[in-house]
C-alpha cells in the first residue's frame, strides 16, 4: 500500500505546484492560429469530341458534345429576318416580317429559319424607302423589303 500512497502524494504535489504557478505557466506559448484554407473553384471543360472526354454517367452518350456552350453560336440570327411586304397607309403602315404582321411599336415572337424564337420590336416602318427598323435584344437593325419570290 505504501507505493500507491507515495504515487498519490507525488501527483498531489505536482498539481499543487502547477496550481500555484497559475494559468500563465500552462499557457506560456501563444495560441497557434489555424491555417487559412483556400477554397479552389472547380472548372469543367466541355469536350469537343470523344477523345477529349466523355460523360461518366452515360459514357455512350454524345449529348455532352452537342450541348457544349463554347461551341454554340451566341445570340439570335438577325440575318434570318425577312420583310415580305409593306402595306397600309402613310399614317398607319404595316409590315410582314417572317409571316408575322407588325405595326410601329409592336412586339412579337418570330421563328427564324434556324428554328430559334426571337422577340422582335418594330420601331418604325418607312413605306417610301421600303425599310423597317426593328430592335432585337437591344440591337437596332434596318431591314429592307425583299424583291424576290
Amino acid at each position: 500500500m505504501k507505493p500507491r500512497v507515495h504515487i498519490l502524494r507525488c501527483l498531489m504535489a505536482a498539481l499543487l505546484l502547477m496550481a500555484a504557478a497559475g494559468p500563465s505557466a500552462l499557457s506560456a506559448a501563444p495560441a497557434a492560429q489555424p491555417p487559412k484554407l483556400e477554397i479552389k473553384q472547380s472548372v469543367f471543360a466541355y469536350p469537343n469530341n470523344a477523345s477529349e472526354g466523355r460523360d461518366p454517367f452515360f459514357p455512350d452518350s454524345s449529348r455532352v458534345y452537342a450541348s457544349n456552350p463554347d461551341a454554340q453560336a451566341r445570340g439570335p440570327a438577325v440575318t434570318d429576318l425577312v420583310v415580305k411586304a409593306i402595306m397600309g397607309t402613310y399614317q398607319r403602315p404595316f409590315a410582314i416580317i417572317n409571316n408575322h404582321t407588325f405595326g410601329p411599336g409592336d412586339d412579337e415572337d418570330v421563328i427564324t429559319k434556324s428554328g430559334e424564337r426571337i422577340t422582335v420590336h418594330c420601331v418604325s416602318i418607312n413605306t417610301k424607302t421600303g425599310t423597317v427598323t426593328v430592335e432585337v435584344n437591344g440591337t437596332s437593325v434596318i431591314l429592307t423589303l425583299s424583291q424576290g419570290p
